[in-house]
């Protein structure tokens, strides 16, 4: 919790008419039997005085003295002669012994200061008996006079029935005005109306001045709303000295006069009659006003004990309770019983019902006063702007339009294509697969595109080995590639400009790698030496690595707008704490219920019985007392707010109400009704006033914690509300299933000060696993959490599943290594065998991995955990497509008779060079497009996944080619493979094209191209894009907090249990960026204020109202003012109380210290539309005062705890400038990401709409609010989800298609069609990570760019295949590339199931997002490549193009050919363009 919000109240109602000062110095009795102003007269003069070491009495007007009296330090009343304590009293040169505004008033003199105590001493004693001519006058019935008149002692009125008394004395009318305006002007107008020149009363003058200075602790409450506090002093002042009171008050029970009593009459108890319109109306008037300090209503701390339950008649009743009431004690000398008269016939005989004129909270009191704010004031607020409408999706039958349309579509076009296909199919009779070439055309065109199989290239007899040996080729072979480039010559002709342009570059490409492939083979030791030599060289880098771990920068750029502001915040204010938690629910705990003291049944939560609490308690004390390793205690580093005043930990717990004292909890205090008052009534009084000081049934235990601080039970309570409840006032806390302890801990940017706190957090984190695995009782559940838990668990993560992820790369390496083999019999076996080449190509994916790592070591670019965890695998799903083409493409091609080792791997590699650039490049560039994301991870991944791509085809088209040719060389020279020096069986097996190839020729392939099946792939895969594109929109935007976490982490735990009891969201502050705002200028601050007197817009206006629809801006509370609480704080004084006081130097006095050595400040204000603001000069001296001051006693507005950081301010040239300053309020409950972002979108609308009025309605003006919670770096990248995906994805998919176009010779037709398919692969796996419940983020959009990368290698293969291909009809271009390709494909995605592994990962990310994410990849990839690809190409594929296009030419082989065959090439060549 940022701001432990603090306020303490004394608030004595009903003292305003009754109430003597408390604990004072002095107590005088004056008796005077006989007096005579003419003569000098001693008198009986009782004096006790306890600390003033010399006083002095003396009249008003400073006469001669009266008499002379000597007392000892005890303050007996015998004479002495000792001169240690005089007294002296003067008589009134017209002094009359019968007017008491005289006789009676006296002026104390200590040590030069003058304090009026009226008639009375300091301890309430009268001091001088008179008697007033009027009280002679007997009262006629009927007519309304006095039921008292003075105060006896610190409790009850003296009884008088008779009219009122004149109010002579200047000063005390004067006050009378100021106090109490209503009811002066109405006696003013009663004296004119009877020809009185004097009002009258019935109060004496000091009774005015006890009532003044009470009723200001009423108008620190309420006073920032000038219509309540009128409305609500009516009843005080009215009560107190209206001489016609006995019209609605009646004098109840007696205390007949006796010694004690100075023989006077006192009154006990009173009835008081007011009409219901009074009580409704001043309830009203005052329900809304906040007291910004503690954010919650004014009226709820008056209202004891109701508080948040109040309403017009508890906050009456509670005004009328005693300090004596059996029940509940209030903080009234005596009890006034409320009657509440609705209609005039249930009025009592000779009652007039109190009953005065109201105002309503809109409108001002008077010409010189405002009206009540919208923040205190509901009728004040403005018709607000209405709030955008909630958009309501368009829809058709209550189903989605868009989807609607898009499923209707998806209808016709499949229901046409379906009829029209099997119509075509019944209805045609002519073989629409028949070929138009001739066999000669056909086998040349083969061979041009280098297809070697049996089945489609070479007949019976160029298939047969030469002189018995397997791949080598007849010499008439060479025939062909003679001819190939005569018909390259003469093709070309025919050929449009792209594809001449594309079919040079292709042949090129080919040559470059053909030529490649040979120097790789002839030099394959230092080739392979060299390639280790630079991968080792780089992967040094790795020593200069730095792997980010920190949350914010993993997720938030530093550029980013929530990074940004909490950077600010961070530099301006301070970091926000750290926090410790622990949160206790009860565990087949029923409910209870017992009977009340009021008679009713009262349900509690089982968390509320003393076992629990007692449990809690010594966990809390435990936790307390723990000690770090390095010797850390919790008041090293927590937060201490009231400090130095209470220098105690700011803990946050249900036992601070007990002040975490056990023996607290075990009192019972017997009330005279016989109700036995306990701990559970204690808990419901301080749930209900939580800044109560004193319980008076409960031992006057207060409600405060003992850091001297409130405990809010929204805070330590959890469970009580219901689903989609928003916490309030108003909520039954008592009905909680949780107790939630939190330990605030300060935060730092220094790292010396940050060790110290995780030194004592990682103690905290041992004691807790402890207790929870030894302690804790069985009828509790915890869940318990520290700043540093999601970091340990994170690493602990990483750690815990590093076993599973090398099981799965073993199992993809080991299937690599033996599925690369093409075993011919047992006896052939170890020769047949890759083991070593596999291994090879393994090795190399890992050397690709280390060496990217170790690049960016040296260049300084940070790498992160999901960097290690994730890019071998996608390496080696990418890599292994390549080595299995290159392999199973050689062992398909066997070496012609006329070329050597080195020509074949030549030839080899130029064939699919091309093919494996293509891929490579496309995949090397959409990642490195992906690092164009401003989100630190993204980048990072894409950075190094591009490097990591890059490097691995450099590596695998040198040191693997090597590797290739040096196993070729041990194959063919019939050596083991590992065993090199062991020799095997001579005995010769022919090759075949392996079972995979032929299942693939004979069986698959016919199966999918099926001219009956064929339609029903298309509108099955059409089906499945229709219900993809249906659903993609109902994915879940965010990550869970739980999912980050290991199934085994007891933050799982911790996280369950703060989505199921927490009642209160995360504080949320509105910041003032500093931009030259003057706040110390009055127009400014009516722009921030909101109190009356302040614009109808201010910030703290706009604030209060968007709490009032917590549902829509997620902001659950009004906010703190600490420009409000200032002016309080200022207002707020007396003589002796309140809250500014300087020393006589002027500097800062506490207003909780001793104030007798303290002066009252005299602050300065200006008066401006009927409010009085404080002046410059006023805020140079007092405002450092006020964010210095603590709450206390005397004074509820101290500034220090919940303010002293939220102003940023420094001086300049004398004059106090502020530069930046927050306004704090809560979120509303968040459980779902959708609910963090949500909220913190709602939150930067509402901070837009005060920023544009700060600039007078310009929102770019210079001035800026923002808003700042703790968790919005986490949850700023979902705001932008849907965008940053879009953006992505289309980046590295025009990274793909520009790749696809230039390597297959800007061939745009077929580059489409790849990109068709990748696009329907990512809306699929889009669709299923809907089914599957994969929600989109950081890590999903990480893997979506993967997706795009990898889904090149299911589509490029086949689609180049295609193309190149020379059969004449799309159906047998269409199967020759899936047989050709399909099977290598497979072979890739069946080492890439080996990620079946991850799913019993403890990890959830590695479970969804790796597991069941990966596994989508490769399955809809596939399908999509092997099932829907070919089936598109034998409908749409590209037409074929000129045979010479995609031709491979042996660089080296025509110099093997003698001059001669060239004619013969030329005549062959001829004679086929005449049979074409």
């Amino acid at each position: 919790m940022r701001k432990i919000l603090f306020f303490v109240i004394l608030f004595c109602l009903g003292y305003f008419a009754v109430c003597g000062e408390e604990n004072q110095a002095v107590n005088v009795e004056a008796h005077l039997p006989s007096f005579s102003p003419e003569n000098d007269l001693e008198f009986d003069l009782k004096i006790n005085t306890t600390i003033l070491p010399s006083s002095s009495l003396h009249a008003l007007d400073g006469s001669h003295p009266v008499g002379v009296y000597n007392t000892d330090s005890h303050g007996s009343g015998d004479h002495h002669d000792v001169d240690d304590h005089v007294v002296k009293i003067h008589s009134a040169d017209h002094l009359d012994i019968d007017d008491p505004e005289y006789n009676s008033h006296y002026d104390y003199e200590h040590n030069g200061a003058h304090e009026d105590y009226g008639d009375y001493g300091e301890g309430g004693e009268p001091m001088v008996d008179f008697h007033h001519p009027v009280m002679d006058i007997p009262v006629k019935e009927g007519d309304g006079h006095c039921i008292w008149y003075g105060v006896h002692g610190d409790k009850y009125n003296v009884k008088y029935d008779g009219y009122g008394v004149p109010l002579e004395k200047e000063e005390a009318v004067e006050k009378l005005s100021q106090v109490c305006p209503e009811l002066y002007s109405d006696l003013v107008e009663r004296a004119k109306s009877s020809g009185e020149s004097n009002i009258r009363t019935c109060c004496p003058a000091h009774q005015i001045d006890l009532m003044s200075s009470n009723i200001e602790m009423a108008e620190a409450l309420v006073g920032r709303c000038p219509t309540c506090f009128r409305n609500m002093r009516l009843n005080w002042c009215y009560m107190t000295c209206d001489p016609e009171h006995s019209t609605y008050l009646v004098q109840g029970e007696l205390v007949p006069p006796s010694e004690e009593t100075n023989n006077k009459t006192l009154v006990k108890n009173i009835d008081y009659y007011v009409s219901d319109e009074y009580v409704v109306g001043m309830y009203e008037s005052c329900k809304d006003v906040i007291n910004p300090s503690t954010n919650s209503k004014a009226v709820y701390m008056m209202c004891t004990p109701w508080a948040s339950l109040c309403n017009p008649y508890r906050l009456m009743n509670a005004f009328g309770m005693s300090v004596d009431n059996p029940v509940t004690p209030g903080f009234a000398p005596f009890d006034i019983r409320y009657h509440y008269i609705t209609e005039a016939v249930d009025v009592p005989k000779n009652i007039t019902l109190f009953n005065p004129k109201l105002i309503p909270c809109s409108q001002a009191v008077s010409e010189s006063s405002s009206a009540c704010s919208c923040v205190d004031c509901e009728l004040s607020c403005p018709v607000p702007p209405p709030l955008p409408s909630v958009s309501i999706p368009w829809t058709i039958g209550g189903y989605s339009a868009v989807n609607f349309l898009v499923v209707l579509i998806s209808i016709c076009f499949c229901t046409a294509f379906t009829v029209v296909s099997y119509y075509l199919l019944c209805t045609r009779n002519k073989d629409v697969s028949r070929r138009s070439g001739t066999p000669l055309r056909d086998s040349v065109g083969r061979r041009l595109a280098g297809v070697g199989t049996s089945h489609f290239g070479l007949t019976d007899d160029e298939s047969k080995p030469l002189n018995g040996q397997a791949g080598v080729i007849e010499p008439r072979e060479m025939i062909n590639h003679v001819l190939a480039a005569q018909l390259n010559f003469n093709n070309d002709d025919e050929m449009h400009c792209r594809d001449k342009l594309g079919s040079v570059f292709e042949r090129r490409l080919q040559s470059a790698f053909g030529k490649w492939g040979q120097v790789c083979a002839r030099h394959a030791l230092l080739v392979l030496f060299t390639g280790v030599l630079l991968s080792l060289a780089l992967s040094c880098g790795v020593a200069h690595l730095k792997v980010i771990v920190d949350p914010v920068e993993l997720w938030a750029s530093p550029q980013s707008r929530s990074r940004l502001e909490k950077d600010y915040f961070d530099k301006n204010f301070s970091p926000f704490f750290r926090t410790e938690q622990v949160i206790i629910s009860a565990k087949d705990l029923k409910p209870f219920n017992r009977t009340t003291v009021d008679g009713e049944v009262k349900w509690y939560g089982p968390v509320f019985r003393k076992e629990f609490l007692l449990e809690v308690l010594h966990l809390q004390k435990k936790i307390e007392q723990s000690t770090g390793n390095n010797g850390t205690r919790i008041e090293d580093i927590c937060f201490k707010p009231m400090a130095p005043d209470f220098d105690i930990c700011a803990v946050q717990s249900a036992l601070g109400w007990f002040q975490g004292n056990e023996e607290f909890l075990d009192i019972k205090n017997n009330l005279t009704t016989g109700y036995v008052y306990d701990y559970l009534d204690h808990i419901e009084y301080c749930a209900s006033n939580p800044t109560s000081p004193s319980d008076g049934n409960y031992e006057s235990v207060g409600c405060m914690a003992e850091y001297g601080g409130p405990v809010f039970p929204y805070v330590v309570l959890g469970g009580f509300l219901e689903k989609n409840e928003i916490t309030s006032d108003g909520a039954n806390f008592l009905n909680a299933t949780a107790l939630v302890l939190t330990v605030p801990v300060n935060n730092y940017q220094n790292d010396e000060h940050l060790s110290r706190s995780k030194d004592w957090e990682e103690k905290f984190l041992e004691l807790m696993a402890n207790w929870t695995a030894n302690d804790k009782p069985e009828y509790m559940q915890v869940g318990y959490a520290a700043e540093r838990s999601i970091e340990d668990e994170l690493d602990r993560q990483s750690q815990s599943d590093i076993f599973t992820i090398l099981v799965s790369y073993f199992i993809m390496f080991a299937y690599i290594a033996f599925a690369l083999g093409q075993f011919r019999s047992v006896t052939t076996a170890m020769v047949d065998s890759k083991l070593t080449l596999g291994i090879g190509g393994i090795l190399i994916v890992v050397l690709s991995v280390i060496t990217s790592i170790g690049f960016y070591g040296f260049i300084g670019v940070p790498s992160t955990l999901i960097i290690m965890e994730v890019i071998p695998f996608l390496v080696l799903a990418v890599g292994v497509d390549n080595i299995f083409i290159l392999v199973q493409t050689h062992q398909r091609e066997p070496r012609r008779s006329t070329e050597t080792h080195e020509q074949h791997i030549g030839r080899i590699l130029g064939e699919v060079g091309p093919t494996m650039l293509l891929s490579s490049i496309s995949q090397t560039c959409c990642f490195f497009l992906g690092a164009l994301s401003d989100m630190p991870a993204v980048r990072a991944f894409a950075l190094y996944a591009g490097f990591a791509m890059f490097f691995n085809f450099c590596l695998q088209i040198t040191c693997f080619v090597a590797i290739f040719s040096l196993d070729i060389k041990r194959e063919e020279g019939n050596r083991w493979d590992i065993l090199c020096c062991v020799r095997g069986s001579k005995k010769d097996y022919p090759k075949d094209e392996g079972t995979l190839y032929k299942v693939f020729d004979l069986i698959y392939a016919p199966l999918v191209l099926n001219k009956w099946i064929r339609p029903l792939v298309i509108v099955g895969f059409i089906a499945w894009l229709t219900t993809s594109i249906c659903v993609v929109s109902q994915i879940d935007v965010g990550l869970d907090q739980e999912i980050s976490m290991p199934l085994d982490s007891y933050m799982q735990d911790y996280f369950k249990a703060l989505s199921t009891y927490l009642a209160v969201g995360a504080p949320v502050y509105f910041v003032v960026k500093d931009s030259g705002l003057n706040m110390t200028a009055v127009d400014v601050q009516r722009r921030i204020c909101g109190s009356a007197g302040c614009d109808i817009d201010s910030v703290v206006t706009q604030l209060y109202l968007s709490a009032k629809i917590a549902n829509r801006t997620y902001i659950a509370a009004p906010s703190g003012s600490w420009l409000d609480d200032f002016y309080d704080w200022l207002s707020f004084s007396d003589e002796y109380t309140g809250c500014c006081f300087v020393d006589s130097e002027g500097n800062f006095c506490p207003s909780s210290g001793d104030q007798y050595s303290c002066f009252k400040c005299e602050p300065t204000f200006t008066t401006i539309d009927n409010k009085q603001w404080p002046t410059q000069e006023t805020f140079d001296k007092y405002f450092e005062f006020y964010l210095n001051d603590n709450p206390g006693m005397t004074c509820p507005k101290g500034g220090h705890p919940s303010y002293g950081t939220a102003v940023q301010r420094e001086m300049y040239e004398n004059q106090t400038v502020i530069r930046s300053s927050y306004f704090q309020t809560y979120h509303s409950v968040m459980r779902t990401s959708a609910d963090y972002y949500n909220g913190m979108a709602a939150a930067r609308i509402v901070a837009e709409n005060i920023t544009t009025m700060l600039n007078g309605g310009d929102p770019n003006g210079p001035h800026e609010v923002f808003p700042y919670s703790v968790f919005y770096v986490f949850y700023e990248q979902y705001l932008t989800m849907w965008e940053d995906v879009i953006t992505s994805l289309l980046l590295s998919g025009s990274a793909v298609f520009i790749a696809v176009l230039l390597l297959l010779g800007l061939d745009l037709y077929s580059s489409m069609v790849t990109m068709l398919v990748i696009s329907m692969i990512i809306i699929n796996l889009l669709g299923a990570m809907y089914w599957w419940d994969i929600s989109l983020n950081a890590v999903s959009l990480v893997n979506l760019v993967m997706a795009v990368g990898i889904s090149v290698e299911f589509c490029a293969h086949i689609v180049r295949a295609f193309a190149v291909s020379t059969e004449d009809t799309r159906m047998t271009r269409a199967k020759e590339s899936l047989v050709k390709m399909g099977s290598s494909v497979l072979c890739g995605v069946l080492s890439d199931l080996s990620i079946v592994v991850l799913a019993f990962a403890k990890s959830q990310i590695f479970q969804i997002f790796y597991f069941r994410m990966f596994l989508l990849i490769v399955l809809i990839g596939a399908a999509h490549g092997l099932i829907f690809l070919p089936v598109l190409l034998s409908y749409l594929g590209p037409k074929k193009v000129a045979t010479s296009r995609h031709t491979y030419i042996n660089p080296t082989s025509s110099s093997s050919v003698g001059m001669s065959k060239i004619s013969t090439a030329t005549s062959l060549s001829r004679s086929t363009q005449c049979l074409a």
